[in-house]
């Protein structure tokens, strides 16, 4: 039980600083970005591997990517309506009520 009050905290305090953290992550996101322009490339496979700040702008669009299509995927697949499945009436429950 302690571990859960715990969790619970710690995710509310998230959830109350939700500002705070999104500034954070966008001031990191541009810090990797700063440090991928300025550090020089150990090796370069590919003509695209000299470019600054490429790798970090690649693995950006790809997250965006990948979130964008589960979310399709999901919206697609997985959601539906309220009225899905017949609106109010649910058979499985008007019968136990006459027992």
């Amino acid at each position: 039980m302690n571990t859960v009050s715990l969790t619970a905290r710690v995710l509310e305090a998230l959830v109350n600083r939700a500002k705070l953290l999104r500034r954070l992550m966008i001031g990191l996101m541009a810090l990797v970005i700063v440090i991928d322009m300025v550090k020089p490339s150990a090796y370069s496979r590919f003509p695209w591997d000299g470019i600054p700040g490429f790798t970090a702008l690649y693995a950006f669009v790809g997250a965006l990517l990948l979130v964008g299509v589960y979310k399709a995927i999901g919206f697609g697949l997985v959601y539906r309506a309220n009225d899905y499945y017949g609106g109010e009436s649910h058979p499985h429950r008007e019968e136990s009520s006459d027992e």
